[in-house]
């Protein structure tokens, strides 16, 4: 039985914001970016002028808190904690607070994804439906096959979707770990007749023709992770992913988590909201520290390798960083800009998250905050200040 979802815990009563956790793939954002990426480099500002600067921003910004880091090859060699994980409880970030990652989750999926593909269990260039334990078409073309491909590069058809009306109850909140199956989650959208089933499920241009940002194709993939390894995707992750990666406070699951290191979390305002879960969690609910993080980004920095645990062989790492629609800059969930950056951001309700490497000079950093900003105005923003001053001195590690 599907659990009931939280009746009253959308701040304001605000049902039509999805606070998706998208973005980073709209051709502006990638080319200021790139602009950033490409441009000569200032003066690293030293430690006692970066802290002053990053504050003052946190408090014009009310942000609560802020945990970056940056990583050389396979080490942190810089990295900084900002402001309260919990502000009621007088609790400091620390290198070891969890926050929830928001859309960096995605990331967490392809990964997942190709290593069936590596297995010979899944062929992202074949028909999705032989993944699933049903036939999956677009009722307007029901002759073009869907591909893990197509949700992979988010150009499946498939609705974002951009707003709780527009998939009716997609977005709801459950209480922590209480999210329906995906399972049911599935069929109940997909299948015409299905529980929570309408015509916005899908666009009206053919699959592979149109890209669209999809939480709901990115949860069908974590759906086809787990109906093949007949593993619970987070428990999938877990195993194959977090655990081999030295990374045990790391997970979807609040269960698997020490409560001491968890941030509280927050809407742009500072409104604190409880935790909850929802039925894409795959697509934005993992909960992770900079210093575990960093881990899973200096893997995929390193053609899938940490400190000699493998989790990807390094063709795959090569395809899914590969440049797929050049207007958009989207490559297997990456997203690439200019200078050989590869990145991703997210944003949820109790969070904004940020991360990027450069795959040619191993140099990457990561920024994560417990309160949601708009997309259209996140601290990660290629204007954003924060997000300068902490990609200028990532910068300051790359060949001169």
């Amino acid at each position: 039985m599907e659990q009931k979802p939280i009746a009253s815990v959308r701040p304001g009563g605000q049902r039509g914001a999805a606070s998706n956790g998208k973005r980073a793939v709209g051709a502006g954002w990638i080319l200021t970016v790139a602009a950033l990426a490409c441009c000569a480099r200032p003066p690293v500002a030293n430690d006692v002028d970066l802290d002053t600067a990053i504050q003052a921003e946190m408090q014009t910004r009310r942000i609560p808190s802020l945990a970056a880091c940056i990583i050389k090859n396979s080490d942190i060699v810089w990295q900084k904690s900002y402001g309260w994980a919990d502000r009621e409880n007088q609790a400091p970030a620390t290198g070891q607070t969890v926050y929830l990652l928001a859309s960096l989750s995605k990331a967490v999926i392809v990964t997942a994804v190709l290593q069936l593909a590596e297995r010979g269990l899944v062929d992202i260039d074949r028909d999705v439906s032989e993944y699933l334990p049903f036939t999956l078409r677009n009722p307007l073309h029901p002759q073009v096959m869907v591909t893990p491909r197509m949700l992979l590069t988010h150009s499946s058809g498939l609705a974002g979707p951009a707003t709780d009306d527009e998939l009716p109850g997609f977005y709801d909140w459950f209480p922590p770990d209480g999210a329906p199956p995906l399972a049911q989650t599935m069929a109940g959208y997909l299948l015409p007749g299905g529980a929570h089933h309408v015509p916005a499920v899908w666009q009206a241009s053919a699959p592979g023709t149109r890209e669209l940002y999809s939480n709901l194709g990115a949860t069908l993939l974590a759906y086809v992770v787990e109906f093949v390894s007949g593993e619970e995707f987070s428990s999938y992750c877990r195993r194959h992913i977090f655990l081999p990666l030295a990374m045990p406070e790391t997970s979807y699951l609040l269960a698997d988590l020490d409560p001491r290191n968890l941030a509280a979390w927050y809407m742009e305002g500072g409104q604190s909201i409880p935790r909850y879960t929802r039925r894409d969690f795959p697509a934005g609910q993992v909960k992770s520290s900079v210093q575990e993080w960093a881990h899973f980004l200096a893997a995929w920095m390193n053609d899938g390798v940490f400190r000699g645990e493998r989790i990807l062989d390094a063709s795959s790492v090569a395809e899914a960083l590969r440049l797929h629609n050049p207007a958009s800059g989207v490559c297997l969930i990456w997203n690439l800009m200019r200078g050989g950056w590869h990145g991703h951001s997210g944003g949820v309700n109790g969070a904004s998250s940020y991360m990027e490497f450069h795959s040619q000079d191993k140099v990457g950093l990561i920024m994560l905050s417990n309160m949601y900003l708009k997309s259209d105005n996140p601290f990660y923003s290629p204007d954003g200040k924060i997000y300068s001053l902490i990609r200028n001195q990532a910068n300051s590690y790359r060949p001169q």
